[in-house]
């Protein structure tokens, strides 16, 4: 069974050997067990976290003394897995000196100059950011905005759909998400939701990203109604709306500008007799028009406590179960449970979890997690959660995935999220299959790196060689480095002698 738990593991020899020599996680990968549970077993043995903080020297040859002075000593510690201590004093021992990176071009400063402002100029004002403007132009910033702002037009405010190019695709996954976004400038929700899109687990992690607990009735309208009204509406974040929406694959409302609503003497009637929330979404209209007319007429807001229906049955429940639970049940907001289990002097519940009936236990597996959280008044992450604690599986609404040989041969030669969207499943079921049958992933960044690109390596500069992969040139240093490639001495200009009979011989060998 693949990344199965500590419990299930049996720990031979042969793993806790390897334990503390390489990460965590190739022993994971390797035996099919789960990463933290490697990490506990390394904790019980008393093994340091890794094979990076093992504190001793390592074995100094000739290809690693060539490396010393060449990138900074914190990235060859890095690259090697073990301590900069050990790095700068091997190079003081050998008298290398320390790298230096090479001086930036000096920076040419623009002298304050008088903008004359053209129609053609006037007419770009605001389309772009100032300090964009303010380069192209060859003024400062200020001076941009003084002339905006006496025009009276507003800032640029990005709203345009981000265009993903292949580098910017190829690299969801193989690198953090807040990596990512601060090296193309674009937001860290922007990119974590387009992974989760595409079917693509989180950068070093097992599972996909925990889907967003809502009310359910937060949950019913999602993609109904656009993010922003929603958030607005029920006070709920926006960036949690858009993770749901991405992990179910529900596309984003289209935005409509509200019309000015015409009231009708029913519709007036229901002003103040339930909320302006819920009148809003009976009548599909913005909740401040519902307030606007409602204070026009002079009626007073609904008062949902004194509403409440204080039952025997729901009385007998305060204090034995969480009020955020009972609250969810009923319908109620948690601070008027709260208010009425304080007036009544009952003590709070100590737990944190909630109460399992056995019909509830028994019912877990039987039917989709999602239809038992809207029968139970919880999220499908707790019904989840309670099920996989008891070992009981997923409902499957059908008999078991017949694998065909010609799919099962695919199995490693293209990327997982690729062969899910041929064959209709899931990202995790392919993920799962690979790896019980003994079969290594395939990243992008393995098609990435072919022979004709790696004997490039070196010959010409990490920026030209990014631009023809579309990735980033951090990617392209990372790879040469871990190949003990040194870098192209040349900046950023390229070798053309040595790069073109490289291009007319390679036909003739083949």
């Amino acid at each position: 069974m693949s990344l199965r738990p500590y419990s299930e593991v049996e720990w031979t020899k042969e793993i806790d050997s390897i334990i503390g020599t390489v990460p965590d996680r190739l022993i994971a990968e390797r035996f099919g067990i789960a990463i933290r549970s490697v990490a506990v077993r390394r904790r019980n043995l008393g093994i340091a976290s890794t094979y990076r903080d093992i504190a001793e020297a390592p074995k100094w040859s000739k290809s690693i003394d060539k490396q010393l002075g060449t990138m900074a000593d914190t990235d060859l510690a890095k690259l090697l897995g073990i301590k900069r201590y050990f790095i700068r004093q091997r190079r003081v021992e050998l008298g290398i000196p320390a790298f230096k990176p090479a001086p930036l071009p000096p920076r040419s400063q623009h002298i304050s100059k008088k903008l004359v402002m053209t129609e053609a100029r006037k007419a770009k004002l605001g389309t772009v950011p100032d300090t964009r403007l303010a380069q192209l132009w060859g003024v400062t910033p200020g001076t941009i905005t003084r002339h905006r702002m006496s025009l009276g037009i507003d800032p640029f405010r990005p709203g345009a759909e981000l265009e993903w190019t292949t580098g910017m695709l190829n690299q969801l996954g193989e690198l953090p998400d807040g990596a990512i976004a601060r090296e193309y400038g674009v937001s860290y929700i922007c990119v974590k939701v387009k992974r989760i899109s595409l079917g693509i687990l989180p950068f070093g992690k097992t599972a996909m990203d925990p889907e967003p607990d809502f009310p359910i009735h937060v949950r019913s309208v999602i993609g109904k109604i656009p993010d922003k009204q929603l958030s607005d509406q029920f006070g709920v974040s926006r960036a949690h709306i858009q993770i749901y929406r991405a992990l179910h694959g529900i596309p984003l409302a289209e935005y409509q500008k509200p019309l000015l609503h015409a009231w009708t003497k029913e519709e007036e009637a229901l002003l103040g007799t339930i909320s302006d929330g819920d009148v809003a979404r009976r009548f599909n209209i913005p909740s401040t028009q519902v307030k606007h007319r409602r204070q026009t007429l002079g009626i007073a807001p609904y008062d949902r406590k004194a509403t409440v229906r204080w039952t025997k049955d729901k009385i007998e429940l305060l204090g034995k179960e969480p009020d955020q639970h009972l609250a969810r049940q009923w319908g109620y907001p948690q601070s008027t449970v709260s208010a009425k289990r304080k007036s009544l002097g009952i003590p709070q519940c100590k737990r944190n979890t909630r109460q399992w009936s056995k019909e509830e236990l028994r019912a877990l597996g039987t039917v989709d997690d999602r239809e038992l959280a809207k029968r139970f008044s919880v999220s499908p992450t707790f019904v989840r959660n309670k099920r996989n604690e008891m070992g009981i599986p997923a409902f499957k609404s059908s008999g078991p995935y017949e694998w065909k040989k010609s799919d099962l041969k695919r199995l490693g030669t293209i990327p997982d999220d690729e062969l899910a969207m041929e064959l209709g499943l899931s990202y995790q079921f392919i993920a799962q299959k690979r790896v019980s049958l003994g079969i290594p992933v395939l990243r992008r960044s393995q098609l990435r790196w072919t022979e004709q690109i790696i004997k490039k390596m070196g010959v010409v500069s990490d920026a030209e060689l990014a631009k023809e992969l579309g990735c980033s040139t951090t990617l392209v240093a990372l790879k040469r480095n871990e190949l003990h490639i040194p870098a192209y001495p040349g900046g950023t200009k390229t070798k053309p002698k040595k790069t073109e009979p490289k291009k007319k011989t390679e036909p003739k060998e083949k």
